[in-house]
């Protein structure tokens, strides 16, 4: 019989003095100094309802997407247009073939041969894991135009090839020309003067969760795409920019992505974390007006932009799973060797 446990047992309690706002690369922010604070994403690894078991939680698979790389492309060229630019477009792979070439580059930076970088990059993309040998030729013929390509691009430059690039321009065009989201992203007060907006913000935050008679620590990170602030008026606001390949119009809709993707988790724990911050830095409490949007581009048809206000009971549905998985988190971490078979409830 599976052990049950219930979310009523647990607190979560917040550590104020840990939280900390940092201006970081995504680079660094995935990388092995912060891989013992979860994420979002990575709470997706431990969630029932997506898949998700304490195995997969403590080692999550790794994906890279056209999908992703092009969300990826779209919010840097909207959030830190200064730090980024469209490369020319190049004759990229498949996704996973392209990763696979990145990986090599990489890997023969680091002085692997060539057979040790195809090895440990298929390993990586998880490309054809136990017949890598059998392909290497067809790597090497396939990938070998895009090799030379990105071995010379700057560190920071996403290559991209033509479809996604135009797909892109026109998604950055929509947002850039989209009067709603820039006034989200660039408010302004009654006086027309600038309100206080920051982009692509990474956040720390610990927290204790409190099990019977037994606490752990849970460090969260968040890398917020945008927020403001007006201290004047009291108004705090969180936007998030997502890009859609489906019809944005069923965005929000309970068969849309708000759901599917399960956002309102995400949003949940952003706001969470950006109010314990924005109370120890700038005095936010219960008597602010307290705001989150979704920014939403679509990547098909017109390119369509428009921006969506995540409403209170979203938060509090959201807050409610955000929650009940840190919990899971902190109850794996309180009993490393329990069973992923609990019955939580």
């Amino acid at each position: 019989m599976n052990k049950e446990v219930s979310f009523d047992d647990f607190q979560i309690v917040p550590i104020p003095s840990s939280v900390k706002r940092l201006k970081i690369s995504d680079e660094e922010y995935f990388s092995e100094k912060y891989e013992n604070y979860v994420s979002n994403s990575r709470l997706k690894w431990i969630n029932p309802d997506q898949g998700g078991t304490k195995e997969l939680f403590l080692n999550p698979p790794k994906f890279k997407t056209n999908s992703l790389i092009l969300g990826s492309c779209v919010h840097e060229n909207i959030l830190e247009p200064e730090c980024f630019d469209l490369p020319p477009e190049v004759d990229r792979p498949t996704a996973k073939l392209g990763d696979v070439i990145d990986f090599v580059i990489k890997y023969r930076k680091e002085g692997l041969s060539i057979y040790d970088s195809i090895k440990k990059a298929c390993e990586d993309a998880e490309y054809y894991l136990n017949i890598w040998e059998n392909k290497i030729h067809y790597i090497i013929s396939k990938g070998l135009k895009y090799y030379f390509q990105a071995k010379e691009a700057k560190d920071n430059i996403k290559l991209l090839d033509k479809n996604t690039r135009q797909t892109a321009i026109a998604c950055i065009n929509s947002v850039n020309t989209n009067a709603i989201i820039q006034s989200k992203l660039h408010p302004k007060n009654d006086f027309d003067e600038d309100i206080l907006s920051f982009n692509e913000d990474t956040l720390l935050m610990d927290v204790v969760v409190i099990y019977k008679d037994r606490a752990t620590v849970v460090k969260l990170k968040a890398k917020a795409d945008n927020w403001t602030i007006d201290t004047d008026g009291k108004i705090l606001t969180l936007n998030d920019l997502k890009t859609t390949g489906k019809n944005i119009d069923w965005f929000m809709r309970d068969f849309g992505s708000m759901i599917k993707y399960h956002y309102p988790r995400q949003m949940a724990m952003y706001s969470f974390m950006l109010q314990e911050y924005c109370k120890k830095q700038y005095g936010f409490n219960q008597d602010w007006d307290f705001n989150c949007n979704m920014l939403v581009v679509e990547t098909i048809n017109n390119y369509r932009s428009n921006c969506f206000r995540v409403n209170e009971t979203l938060l509090k549905k959201g807050k409610r799973e955000f929650e009940e998985l840190i919990k899971r988190v902190a109850y794996f971490q309180i009993f490393p060797e329990a069973s992923s078979n609990v019955n939580f409830y």
